[in-house]
């Protein structure tokens, strides 16, 4: 298996030396290697213990920050998991220390909900078309999920059916990542999302380690002291990256021997 490059391991040293950190982590694709079906995935075993080994760590705070939402990341996440559970691409939170103002869901208005109908009866009329093809639905969001389509070009063709059919939507975001069109009536991101964690969690620098399209508004907030890694190929602002998830658990067990 590859090594770390030495940037990479200066890097967490320095990062490592602030004295309140946050370790950030996207799950699927980063702390789960990407599987066909959303429901299959599961964190590699060696980076969930070290994950929680650091979380144990005196000015150390963990959580994960994903696109799922929260009942569908605790499902295929086994306990323990880290306390501060991001959902939903920031638009629902689990965290204890400051519940009262961590609403676990989105409250949304009453255009919002209209609009949220309307996507997903449309989005249900683009997966009917096209084999491989389904949805799963969240809060704020609908998503088509395009992996098990029996080629890319089926993907592709539903990937463009269902960004036409909801041109005509005013106040939606659009997220199109790795083989799946998200689309939400909520307007938060990622990069919101860790940038209110390290203002409620109270840190001095944050890590944040993503592998998608969506996970660029994270490394977008990042400051000089803070530290970005993308998993995987493709372009992107984090100023590191690894190759694939199993890189994940070496990582972090540097960075927990730098914190011991």
């Amino acid at each position: 298996m590859p090594k770390l490059a030495p940037e990479l391991y200066a890097a967490l040293s320095t990062f490592a030396g602030h004295r309140r950190i946050l370790v950030a982590l996207d799950f699927d694709g980063t702390l789960s290697p990407l599987v066909d079906r959303p429901e299959d995935a599961r964190p590699t075993p060696q980076a969930a213990q070290v994950f929680e080994e650091l979380s144990q760590q005196y000015g150390v705070r963990t959580a994960v920050v994903s696109g799922r939402n929260l009942d569908s990341l605790t499902e295929v996440y086994p306990a323990p998991r880290p306390e501060n559970l991001i959902g939903s691409h920031g638009a629902e939170r689990r965290v204890p220390s400051v519940s009262s103002d961590s609403p676990e869901q989105p409250d949304l208005s009453a255009s919002q909900r209209a609009n949220l109908k309307e996507l997903t009866a449309k989005l249900s009329e683009v997966a009917q078309r096209y084999e491989g093809v389904s949805l799963e639905y969240k809060p704020s969001a609908t998503v088509l999920h395009v992996r098990q389509a029996p080629s890319i070009e089926v993907a592709d063709a539903a990937i463009i059916e269902g960004q036409q059919a909801l041109a005509h939507l005013d106040e939606l975001r659009l997220m199109a990542g790795k083989s799946v069109l998200e689309a939400s009536v909520h307007s938060g991101n990622k990069g919101q999302a860790l940038q209110w964690l390290r203002e409620v969690l109270d840190v001095d620098a944050l890590l944040f380690i993503g592998d998608d399209v969506t996970d660029e508004d994270g490394f977008r907030i990042l400051n000089r002291e803070d530290l970005g890694i993308k998993v995987g190929e493709g372009p992107t602002l984090a100023a590191h990256r690894i190759e694939t998830p199993e890189m994940l658990p070496e990582l972090l067990e540097f960075l927990l021997s730098m914190r011991n």
